[in-house]
């Protein structure tokens, strides 16, 4: 099997997920990854994975959006280099799969070149794309209205990563049978980095990824000040890009010993220290217009193969992925009195912090990236059956009205 994948974003986590499935794909495919000139995961592509840098460098993260470092004419010329996506009949994949939320470049470029209707098309979404409007998420809302204006390709599979999403893309799509849950991979490539692990220490609290406000950070730090009344010696580590809050920004001011801020991206082959020093590690996300769907998180991946015990918001599959796994404590989202008081049960219970880090370890291995593979390629196949029977429907139906013309 050939399956060509897209990826369509040049920083983030996003990168990282395409380069594990990619790696991991490539065990048992022929597998090539066009991208954009330089991305944050250039380094982890195996040899066995043909890396082709079809498209331009953007500005366009969250981050970048929410700081407002964005060059307008930089993006909308890397935008248009989307029309390279035509490239892939070069490779002449059995499959195309854009692993990478399918933004609305990606979907203008592939409908105009008619990918979907030559090759058999799957796409992943991490998260169910919100509302037109999203009250208080005025990118999302731009982003919405922009891929509501694009005809829909004619996608073959649809993967997501909860029960949950599934049953909301199939009320969208209508076609639930062509929607496959396959879990988020644990991202253990962090573990294999060239990094120096740290001892652990006693009452370090780590926030890792992009800095936006629906992270809750601000919640967080404030959690971290009523913690800190109980556990003097406590302390926050917040590694990530983005604009930090006022809020945020005034907690931290007011109490610097309780804070290191480390306000830029964290190259690959440091994230290992921040994990290895980290007791425990905090997702404090709050509910987005999508609410219950979203489908995991590259930071909690990460702390599962790190074996770290994890305090979340209760949103999305966190319940089941956090609370019922063993693997850490799950609160209401925008509750710092909650978040503080889970954070001082896991901190203040060596034999219950062991058991959750020995649970978050054994959901790094359920989610293994050989297993993840195997499903995909099981998804391919019911792609390619899928596409094998609308193009004979297709063609003949073409056929049907040639004979009605005549």
């Amino acid at each position: 099997m050939r399956v060509a994948y897209v990826l369509s974003q040049n920083q983030g986590g996003l990168p990282h997920y395409a380069a594990e499935l990619a790696n991991a794909v490539s065990e048992h495919a022929e597998v090539a990854v066009f991208k954009p000139t330089d991305t944050t995961a250039d380094t982890l592509f195996s040899d066995t994975v043909e890396t082709i840098s079809a498209f331009d460098n953007m500005t366009l993260s969250i981050p970048d959006l929410y700081g407002g470092n964005v060059d307008v004419v930089e993006n909308v010329r890397a935008l248009y280099s989307y029309r390279n996506i035509d490239r892939i009949r070069e490779f002449d994949p059995d499959v195309v799969h854009d692993p990478t939320d399918f933004f609305p470049q990606v979907k203008l470029f592939t409908k105009l070149h008619g990918i979907d209707r030559e090759f058999p098309f799957v796409v992943t979404y991490h998260e169910v794309p919100p509302p037109v409007f999203s009250p208080g998420d005025p990118f999302a809302t731009v982003e919405s209205a922009l891929d509501r204006l694009i005809p829909d390709v004619d996608h073959d599979r649809l993967i997501v990563h909860s029960e949950a999403q599934q049953r909301a893309f199939g009320r969208r799509f209508g076609r639930p049978q062509t929607i496959d849950v396959i879990p988020h991979g644990a991202y253990d490539f962090f573990t294999d980095q060239p990094y120096t692990p740290q001892p652990e220490e006693s009452a370090t609290v780590l926030f890792f990824g992009n800095i936006f406000p629906g992270k809750g950070l601000d919640v967080l730090a404030e959690a971290i000040t009523l913690a800190a009344e109980s556990i003097p010696e406590l302390t926050l580590v917040i590694c990530g890009d983005g604009e930090l809050s006022d809020q945020t920004r005034s907690i931290i001011d007011s109490n610097p010993d309780r804070f290191e801020v480390h306000n830029y991206f964290i190259p690959n082959d440091n994230v290992g220290e921040f994990f290895t020093r980290a007791t425990l590690v905090a997702l404090p996300y709050r509910p987005a217009a999508t609410d219950g769907t979203k489908g995991h998180s590259g930071a909690l991946s990460t702390a599962h193969a790190f074996g770290k015990p994890v305090v979340s918001t209760s949103i999305g599959d966190f319940p089941r992925l956090v609370g019922d796994a063993g693997a850490g404590r799950v609160v209401e989202p925008n509750d710092p009195d909650a978040l503080a008081e889970a954070i001082l049960e896991v901190l203040s219970d060596d034999e219950l912090r062991s058991s959750m880090a020995e649970c978050s370890s054994v959901q790094a291995d359920r989610h293994s990236w050989e297993s993840i593979a195997r499903q995909h390629l099981d998804a391919y196949a019911a792609a390619i059956e899928r596409f094998e029977r609308r193009t004979t429907s297709s063609e003949s139906l073409g056929a049907s009205n040639e004979l009605i013309a005549e």
